[in-house]
Parts: structure tokens; sequence; C-alpha cells
């Protein structure tokens, strides 16, 4: 069983520019509709794919990868906000913090990637544990299957990419 990225989701992935989910404008349309595309593109994306559009590439690069980054740290062991956010910081170019790291967890529990557990902890406050979920392994068994083609790509067209 295969799972197929929608072309919105390949540009968040490249663009880390996630379509709105708040109040609805003219254009957005609702998930499950019969349009093939559940969130269109917003314009900000068309614009950051224009040479010279995203000033800060790597960044949003890294931003669009996260959520993926985050599933696979919870692959093997369940793991709680701070103990993600501290896993990160040692990958190198994959700093963020807890400003960042607790409403992208909130998204995944709500989108079902993640489901949570609370647990007491030794030194502190009970702390609330994330784990992956089967809907947020299949997610990641295709995002991993399209940043290999895309990074395979990008590599082919890179300056230096042997021919």
């Amino acid at each position: 069983m295969g799972v197929t990225l929608s072309p919105i989701v390949v540009l968040y992935v490249i663009t880390g520019i996630r379509p709105s989910r708040g109040g609805r404008s003219g254009n957005d349309r609702v998930p499950g509709a019969s349009d093939p595309l559940p969130h269109p593109a917003p314009a900000a994306t068309l614009y950051r794919m224009e040479p010279g559009g995203a000033r800060y590439p790597l960044s949003q690069l890294r931003r669009g990868v996260l959520e993926y980054c985050v599933l696979s740290l919870l692959v093997d062991e369940d793991r709680y906000g701070f103990d993600l956010v501290r896993r990160l910081g040692e990958v190198d170019g994959m700093v963020t913090s807890e400003g960042t790291i607790y409403p992208l967890l909130s998204r995944l529990r709500r989108e079902g990637w993640v489901a949570t557990r609370w647990s007491e902890s030794e030194t502190g406050p009970p702390r609330r544990y994330y784990a992956i979920t089967p809907a947020g392994r299949r997610a990641l068994m295709a995002f991993a299957d399209e940043w290999r083609r895309f990074r395979d790509a990008v590599d082919q067209l890179l300056p230096g990419a042997s021919e």
C-alpha cells in the first residue's frame, strides 16, 4: 500500500509554508471535497518558488522537514517535548526551540500522527510523552520516499554533480 503525496504537500516540504487551517477565506477548500488538492498553495508559495523569493532557503527547508524529523525521533521510543528539542539540537543544522516544537506536536496530535500520555517525572511535574501512531508511520514513510527522490534530483542539478 503506497501513499502518494499531493503537489501541495511537496510544495510545503520545499517551502515550509503550510496552507492556512484557521478561518476560511474564499479560496480555501474543505478537506475531503471533490477537489484533488485539499489546500491550495497560498500566493506566497509561488512567490517563494521564484528565484530570490526565499531569503532564507535553508531555514525554509528545515521548517518544512521538521515534523518528519520529530516523527523519526519517535519511531524507536516515546519522548517528551523538551527531550525532542534537546535531541534535535544535537544534530548539526537542526537547532529548534520549545516555541517551535510544542505547537508542532499539538498539530501532529490533532492530525492523528502522534498519541500522547502523561507520566510522572522523578525530577519535576508530570511529562507528556509523544508516540508515533500507525498513521504517523505511514506519513513518515511516504515522506522518506519522496524526500529521497527530491534530494537525488536536486543533487543531480547542483554544481559539481557528476554527469
